[in-house]
C-alpha cells in the first residue's frame, strides 16, 4: 500500500474500529525497517514517528524519504508523524518534508495560548492535508524540560479538539516516558466521555498490557513506543558486537526490534486491521 499522506484517514479508521496503532520512534533505517516488517507480519497499520531526538540524526526530509520508500515496498498502511513538535518552525519543516501528521506540544504554555497556537498550526496541517496532535498534559522524563507529570484536565482536552482544531489529543493519565507506569483509567474514561474524539498516550513502553487493552475501548488510537525499541537495539549491540561484523549485529538488532514491535501491535488490537 502507498505511504499514507493524510494521517486523518488512519486515525479515523482506528477510532471507529476500536483499536490503537503503535507509534514507533525511529531514527535509523534499522529501526524503521524492523517496524515495517513487523507491521507486514501482523497485517497491521502502523505509525512511525520522529521526536526532537531522532531529528538530531537526520533532517525531516531525509527521514521522510526513507520511510516513504519503505512504505512503498509493503502492503500495509504506514504513516509518518512528528512527535513533540516544539514550535511552528519544526512543524513547518515536517509539513514541507511530507509528514502524514504532526504534533504541537504546547502544554508548557498557559491553556489559552496553547489552544490559540494549536488552532493556528491545525490550520497549517489541514491546509497541507495532514493531521495534528495536541498536548493536554505532560509525561515527564524524556521531554527535555525536566518537569514531572502534568495530568490532563478533560475540559482542556475538549477545548484543544473543539476550539484548537486538533484531530487527536495526547492525554497524561499516569504513563511516563521510559518508565513502567499504570494508567489512571478513571481519568482516561472521563476524558473519553467528555471529548468523544481520538486520544493518544505517550510513554507506551511501560504501560501494562491490561491497561492498554482497556485504553483501546476508550478512544485511544495512538500509543507512543520509544524506549522499548532503544533497549532492544542496545541489548543486541552489546551482546553481539564483540564477536560479529556490523551487518550480523544489525541483523540481530533488527530481529529483536521486530519481536518488540509485533508484541505491541498485538496488545493494541491492531493485528489484522490492515
Amino acid at each position: 500500500m502507498p505511504y499514507v499522506y493524510d494521517g486523518r484517514t488512519l486515525i479515523d479508521y482506528a477510532f471507529k474500529g476500536g483499536f490503537a496503532m503503535p507509534a514507533f520512534n525511529v531514527g535509523t533505517l534499522e529501526m524503521a525497517r524492523a517496524c515495517v516488517e513487523a507491521a507486514e507480519l501482523e497485517r497491521a497499520p502502523i505509525i512511525l514517528q520522529t521526536s526532537p531526538g531522532e531529528l538530531t540524526q537526520a533532517s525531516p526530509a531525509v527521514l521522510a524519504g526513507m520511510i516513504r520508500a519503505l512504505a512503498e515496498e509493503v502492503a500495509v498502511p504506514v504513516m509518518l508523524h512528528l512527535d513533540h513538535g516544539e514550535g511552528p518552525e519544526r512543524v513547518a519543516a515536517c509539513l514541507r518534508a511530507g509528514y502524514s501528521s504532526v504534533m504541537y506540544d504546547g502544554d508548557h504554555l498557559k491553556p489559552e495560548e496553547n489552544i490559540a497556537t494549536t488552532r493556528r498550526l491545525a490550520e497549517w496541517a489541514h491546509g497541507s492535508g495532514v493531521s495534528l496532535e495536541a498536548a493536554a498534559g505532560s509525561f515527564g522524563a524524556g521531554e527535555g524540560r525536566g518537569e514531572g507529570l502534568h495530568l490532563t484536565d478533560p475540559e482542556i482536552a475538549l477545548r484543544l479538539l473543539d476550539d484548537g482544531g486538533a484531530d487527536m489529543v495526547a492525554c497524561s493519565v499516569g504513563s511516563v516516558h521510559g518508565q513502567a507506569s499504570r494508567l489512571d483509567l478513571d481519568r482516561l474514561g472521563a476524558i473519553a466521555r467528555r471529548t468523544r474524539k481520538p486520544l493518544v498516550l505517550h510513554g507506551g513502553t511501560g504501560i501494562p498490557a491490561e491497561d492498554l487493552a482497556v485504553a483501546t475501548t476508550l478512544g485511544v488510537v495512538k500509543v507512543n513506543i520509544g524506549a522499548g525499541l532503544q533497549r532492544a537495539v542496545l541489548k543486541a549491540w552489546r551482546e553481539r558486537s564483540e564477536a560479529e561484523g556490523v551487518y550480523e549485529v544489525s541483523d540481530a538488532a533488527r530481529a529483536a526490534l521486530v519481536e518488540v514491535a509485533c508484541g505491541k501491535i498485538r496488545i493494541m488490537k491492531a493485528a489484522g486491521r490492515a
